[in-house]
């Protein structure tokens, strides 16, 4: 039996016991995966903003590849990610190479480019690149009956080394290479590398954006993870818990975690004890969040949401105009922009609402906070 603190793993990066709400983007995914070499649909990017999820999914899709004849490797966008990639895809596709070092010995071994397994000879280490060194090692595993799954986290299209890495895939794609990738990043920073002149194959990409969990899904998430966890619960309390999260996935894991954590053994939760996490939840939330996402805006920028937050009900745009008096192709270009980063959307023609609902809240908090 799992233990509460693997139960509830709040932390950044880290990966649930247990991973909802969704099943309809992995289905998709994976049934990508299966298409021929050189498909659209071997090309995912996964949209998210902090906290939603990206890198638990990225472990998940990487534990059913490999079911699929894939050999997954995840890499963080970085100025070392090509060498991991080639190091990562050598320890983990090795077993898959079945011969022995009398075999390979001599002239021939040099001109395949490997010595042993997919150890590069020294010729083929000191004379290739980072796309030929890929492509050898696609072609090997594929004779293997193998396929090669790029798994690229925190995607950043000013990185020479994550603009290198597409046009390789782009280039092996196109020769009908064992290979796919699945990119995932935040909204602003995938808008960027769909707009890169030189990225632009990446528009043929299937693109998911991860949205909020419904509360149901939460709820009953709860319900089996509380009595994993050996907390014990009222329906009422596990209800209020589940919508206290609004289906945000870190805020999720943190209000269990909370929970396991000051909940009494034998004792049901209490009402005081779950406002209590509630609160510690919110402050977490709103200083590894909230603050993080507002950070990088401009004043302008947070002049627009702000208004947004002063408004009660349907937040349409004209009211935006009236209070921020900004001129309309202004505001326009503002409106765009929180859209592309993913902090606002666009439900209907004129409205506008955050992507997030507590975001109103804590920018309502702040300016509470300034103007006591």
């Amino acid at each position: 039996m799992k233990t509460k603190r693997e139960i509830f793993r709040p932390s950044f990066g880290n990966r649930p016991d247990q991973l909802i709400g969704r099943d309809e983007v992995i289905d998709r995914i994976m049934e990508g995966l299966q298409s021929y070499p050189g498909s659209a649909d071997r090309s995912v990017l996964l949209v998210g903003q902090r906290g939603m999820g990206k890198t638990a999914l990225l472990l998940e899709l990487a534990d059913r590849a490999s079911a699929l004849d894939y050999v997954p490797v995840r890499v963080t966008c970085g100025e070392a990610m090509l060498e991991n990639l080639i190091e990562l895809l050598q320890r983990e596709g090795t077993q898959y190479i079945k011969e022995t070092r009398r075999s390979v010995k001599g002239v021939s071994a040099g001109a395949l480019g490997f010595s042993f397994g997919l150890t590069f000879s020294e010729e083929a280490q000191r004379s290739f690149g980072f796309r030929v060194k890929l492509e050898m090692i696609c072609e090997k595993l594929a004779k293997a009956g193998k396929r090669v799954l790029i798994l690229a986290d925190e995607v950043t299209p000013t990185v020479k080394e994550m603009r290198e890495l597409a046009t390789a895939y782009q280039e092996l794609s196109g020769i009908d290479t064992e290979i796919a990738i699945v990119m995932a990043g935040l909204p602003a920073a995938v808008s960027d590398i769909l707009n890169y002149k030189t990225l632009t194959f990446l528009n043929r990409a299937k693109r998911y954006e991860l949205d909020l969990i419904p509360v149901g899904i939460v709820e009953g998430y709860y319900r089996s993870a509380f009595e994993r966890a050996s907390i014990k619960a009222s329906p009422g309390i596990i209800r209020e818990a589940a919508e206290s999260t609004q289906g945000f996935p870190y805020q999720i894991q943190l209000v269990g975690y909370y929970l396991s954590k000051f909940s009494t053994d034998g004792k049901s939760v209490s009402s005081k004890t779950l406002h209590r996490v509630m609160q510690m939840v919110q402050e977490e939330v709103d200083e590894k969040v909230f603050r993080a996402m507002i950070h990088p805006l401009s004043d302008r920028d947070r002049v627009f949401l702000s208004a947004m937050a002063a408004c009660d009900g349907v937040i349409k745009t004209a009211d935006i105009e009236s209070l921020t008096h900004f001129k309309h192709g202004m505001l326009q270009s503002y409106r765009s922009r929180l859209i592309d980063a993913g902090i606002i959307t666009s439900p209907r023609r004129g409205e506008l609402a955050f992507a997030f609902p507590q975001l109103a809240d804590y920018l309502r908090r702040q300016e509470s906070a300034q103007g006591a």
